[in-house]
């Protein structure tokens, strides 16, 4: 609708869905959006407040904004926030206070374009990570706060440690050993398969994901700065296996690892980090697994650094984006594309 006003727009918006109204923000069935207006190429203005945007954050918020032209709509979510505004620098874990402005709204993602074609996608990723983890890193860059420094600097025996980590999993992958922890973890998701289905219909991600780790570990949750969930050795290799669930019905982004903690876990000897993968398809009521090193070829190309969280102190994360259920299929035959692993994990190291 161009040339209308903020007003309309929103009065419009109102009529046709009849949503609840959260002071500026309007919450429907599964989502929450504010509408903002701008009348020259920028975008400056002030959107929403850091604590009305934690009450919101756990279902996609969308920001509309009206224009002369037309209207632009934006997914801001705190995983899609560069930073708090300026006036916010008052702004600690502990006292969540200031604002976000339309310009500390990433434009794009991932490589995918903040727009409403990528949104499903874009919220897959986003509920990936918490409130919490996301306030941290607002936090830091915000106010340039240094922090604990969490950066991992290996020595030069380290680093060479470091770079056979591809190799390493090339040939424990092929071990008889590693086959066996697989089929072993594999029989265990199988008995419980009851169990994880219905802890897979949570909604909450992180809830689901820890609920469903439990039924497998018989841990007790709450694990999140653990680099694994599960160690298991063997001669010739020392697994540190963190389970990675996929809804297989819908889209889904798996937090994969904490790039400075997996370092410095290959930069002991015979070290090989690897994820359970299991994949669920609620339609069918059907579980299943499979055992993989980080650096199996379909696993390592979804894998996606989050630069935006990376710093001074920190490397950062990386994410399981985009297609990689085809590990789950009977007659896939997984492999570790040795030079592919090595280019990357030696940008990781340069991070």
């Amino acid at each position: 609708m161009p040339g209308a006003r903020k007003d309309e727009v929103r009065a419009a918006f109102v009529e046709a869905f009849r949503p609840l109204r959260a002071r500026s923000v309007f919450v429907g069935d599964g989502y929450g959006v504010r509408f903002s207006e701008a009348r020259t190429g920028s975008f400056s203005n002030t959107v929403l407040s850091l604590s009305a945007l934690r009450s919101h954050d756990a279902r996609p918020f969308v920001v509309v904004v009206v224009r002369d032209t037309g209207l632009e709509f934006l997914l801001a979510n705190s995983t899609f926030l560069k930073k708090a505004s300026h006036s916010s620098h008052r702004l600690t874990v502990d006292n969540v206070r200031g604002s976000f402005n339309g310009g500390d709204i990433l434009r794009e993602y991932q490589g995918l374009r903040n727009s409403p074609e990528n949104f499903d996608a874009l919220f897959a990723s986003h509920a990936a990570f918490t409130w919490e983890e996301n306030l941290e890193r607002l936090v830091g860059a915000t106010n340039d706060v240094a922090g604990r420094d969490l950066r991992f600097r290996p020595t030069e025996e380290q680093t060479a440690q470091i770079l056979r980590g591809p190799e390493r999993a090339a040939r424990v992958m092929g071990a008889r050993a590693f086959r066996q922890v697989g089929e072993e973890l594999a029989d265990i998701v199988r008995a419980r398969s009851d169990a994880i289905l219905r802890s897979a219909r949570v909604e909450n991600v992180n809830v689901r994901g820890n609920d469903i780790e439990r039924h497998i570990t018989g841990l007790g949750g709450g694990h999140g700065h653990r680099l694994d969930d599960l160690v298991r050795e063997f001669p010739g290799g020392v697994l540190s296996i963190d389970v990675k669930t996929k809804l297989l019905d819908r889209a889904s982004a798996p937090k994969a690892y904490n790039i400075d903690k997996t370092l410095a876990f290959l930069a002991t000897p015979d070290s090989v980090p690897a994820f359970l993968m299991v994949g669920i398809d609620l339609r069918r009521a059907t579980v299943s697994a499979v055992l993989l090193p980080i650096f199996e070829v379909t696993l390592l190309r979804a894998t996606r650094v989050q630069h935006h969280w990376a710093g001074r102190n920190s490397r950062g994360v990386t994410q399981l984006t985009g297609r990689f259920s085809e590990v789950f299929d009977a007659g896939y035959r997984p492999a570790v594309g040795v030079d592919e692993a090595d280019a990357f994990v030696s940008s990781l190291l340069r991070l």
